[in-house]
């Protein structure tokens, strides 16, 4: 890779040299001259610059290293006794058991159980200077407290990690039957709101059947008939010119 270019007065950052490898006339170059299978070195180059790198050698070995860190091809979450702790918990689940889920309270239990008896014995009446040493004991065992109290501590945390795939199941099995409560729900409501519009339609309908019942004209009598047609003409003139001759 050539040497990059040192920025001064910029507001961005100049890309890097290698971007010079992927022009389009980089890239013409290369097609080119793979088409017409020659090119030699220029080709070589050419290829080496634009080619990917391979990776396979990354699931031949297993792992890789960037920024200083190991990392694995296949993700493995570590147990207790990878990390060097006492096997206070046997069968883990990465293999196959479940003894994590069962053994955290138990955890849990004995963490407190050696809390309280490394306070009694901070709390305890001072012993007599030289008593310790008369009795062949180092100290009053708070280091072996302090360490063990530790190693709960971390294979809890280690037991914890472990049940991280569980827990995503149960996760998804939560989210799932809460997806299909809902929909049930919103189903139910829907249903619930056609038999509503159903009722309401029908007893529009009737109530229209009634009302169109109701109001229907009855058929009008021979007198009624009469009342309504005016006068026959006389000798062909109307009405109005006997009441004009009447007049004068």
């Amino acid at each position: 890779m050539a040497e990059g270019v040192p920025i001064t007065n910029t507001l961005f950052p100049p890309p890097p040299e290698y971007y010079k490898a992927f022009t389009p006339e980089a890239v013409e170059r290369l097609a080119e001259l793979r088409s017409k299978d020659e090119g030699g070195e220029e080709r070589e180059r050419l290829q080496k610059e634009q080619d990917p790198p391979r990776t396979d050698w990354i699931l031949e070995d297993g792992r890789w290293m960037a920024f200083g860190q190991q990392y694995t091809a296949t993700p493995h979450i570590p147990n207790a006794r990878d990390i060097g702790l006492p096997a206070l918990v046997a069968d883990p689940v990465s293999q196959g058991g479940d003894s994590e889920r069962s053994a955290l309270p138990t955890l849990l239990h004995s963490f407190l159980h050696t809390l309280l008896a490394f306070i009694d014995v901070l709390t305890g009446t001072a012993r007599i200077p030289g008593e310790l040493e008369a009795a062949g004991r180092a100290s009053e065992g708070d280091q072996q407290y302090i360490q063990h109290l530790s190693n709960l501590a971390a294979t809890m945390i280690v037991s914890a990690n472990q049940l991280r795939g569980v827990q995503a199941e149960e996760t998804l099995v939560m989210l799932m039957e809460k997806q299909v409560s809902e929909r049930k729900s919103q189903v139910e409501k829907l249903r619930a709101k056609n038999r509503e519009v159903a009722e309401k339609i029908k007893k529009l309908k009737a109530t229209a059947a009634a009302t169109v019942e109701g109001k229907e004209p009855a058929a009008a009598t021979v007198e009624e008939v009469e009342e309504k047609e005016p006068a026959p003409a006389v000798n062909g003139a109307s009405a109005g010119d006997e009441q004009m001759d009447t007049s004068s």
